[in-house]
């Protein structure tokens, strides 16, 4: 069975291949637990106890990342904390239910990259160069994320147009953001070619919720044509270091290692790619290639013409500070705020940002460049 894996609900998300999700081992754990959690004034807590109570079982369903983070916490009133906040998100972008802040937070620490796969806007070549190149600073990082940690934002991953490891300072961003006590899961997207034994131990002792690794392939020949400028066997290498570095100094650790795939000529054997990945994970995905670059270029797609969950859902902040809500539209045409001049809040509450949602909920998704290039539907 697969199930979905990532935070988004779109019909290209990562599905984990062959997981089943065991949800009745953690709806058991809330039903045992009813009396002894303690319910704030909540109305989505009070909904998901509700349906406990009443129907034996979420409101919800889980997805595998879920099980497994879930599965990870044994205080219940952390775990109802947490399945509020999984609620929330995806009421957010399947309802566009609007919430104060934005419930998830992709940042970017760096905005190049050091691959150039074919189907990524890094193969843009009037994209790899400034101004759209740089390098979050340290300031301004600081200020987000303490922004974040202020007003609730439940999950950030350090990920979008560039390969986050190669900022300099990523082992202090990483250990910043572990110490933030509102912020439930911490997830680093990375391909991997950057990993070495000191990244490993930092990963593992800030405790981030998900590592997820970028590998499309199983053969060298084709992984190394669809990551260009990978080296396949180096790759797999450092896989292992993180693996085997968990598995011997961190037995205890709730950092999942998943692995991600592209299948980007839509003939991937995945039965073999998980056999080949498994080894050196705790489980993989993979999903089919979208119309990503050149977004701008794309051909119109007026059949497509729902409402964008992203609007809803997230926010993506660039390294200058720039607040997108897609990295789709890698250039910013749609940038809605700057986060060194205002606060997440008033960025995400802003006047721009909401026209936007309201035209994509009035059906004019397909007056909206390049929303209307965009072949993502949900």
């Amino acid at each position: 069975m697969d199930s979905q894996s990532s935070l988004g609900n779109s019909t290209t998300h990562q599905t984990s291949i062959d997981e089943k999700v065991d949800q009745k081992k953690i709806e058991k754990i809330l039903i045992k637990n009813i009396n002894k959690i303690t319910i704030d004034d909540d109305k989505y807590s009070k909904d998901i106890i509700n349906s406990i109570t009443s129907e034996k079982k979420l409101n919800f369903s889980l997805n595998k990342h879920e099980e497994i983070f879930c599965n990870s916490i044994k205080n219940t009133n952390y775990l109802l904390k947490y399945l509020t906040f999984r609620y929330k998100f995806r009421l957010a972008g399947k309802k566009k239910e609007i919430f104060d802040y934005p419930p998830y937070l992709l940042i970017e620490p760096v905005s190049a990259c050091n691959l150039r796969c074919p189907f990524c806007f890094q193969a843009d070549q009037t994209f790899t160069k400034k101004p759209f190149m740089g390098i979050m600073k340290w300031d301004l990082f600081k200020k987000v994320v303490d922004e974040a940690d202020k007003i609730g934002v439940g999950a950030i991953t350090f990920a979008s147009r560039g390969e986050p490891t190669m900022h300099k300072k990523l082992g202090e961003m990483i250990k910043y953001v572990s110490k933030k006590k509102n912020i439930f899961e911490f997830k680093l997207n990375t391909n991997g070619t950057f990993l070495n034994e000191e990244l490993c131990h930092q990963i593992f002792q800030s405790k981030i919720t998900q590592v997820v690794i970028s590998a499309d392939h199983y053969i060298k020949e084709d992984y190394e044509r669809l990551r260009k400028g990978s080296n396949f066997e180096d790759t797999v290498k450092k896989t292992d270091l993180l693996y085997s570095i968990r598995k011997k100094h961190y037995k205890n650790s709730t950092t999942e290692i998943r692995i991600s795939g592209v299948d980007n000529d839509k003939d991937l054997d995945r039965k073999k790619f998980k056999e080949f990945w498994k080894k050196r994970s705790d489980h993989v995905s993979a999903t089919f290639p979208y119309q990503r670059w050149n977004t701008y270029k794309n051909s119109l797609h007026p059949e497509i013409n729902d409402a964008c969950e992203n609007f809803w859902d997230r926010m993506y902040v660039w390294f200058d500070g720039k607040v997108n809500p897609c990295d789709a539209d890698y250039k910013s045409y749609l940038s809605y705020g700057d986060l060194n001049n205002n606060s997440i809040l008033e960025v995400w509450n802003s006047k721009k940002v909401n026209q936007f949602r309201k035209l994509h909920l009035d059906g004019k998704r397909k007056d909206i460049d390049p929303c209307n290039k965009c072949g993502k539907t949900f």
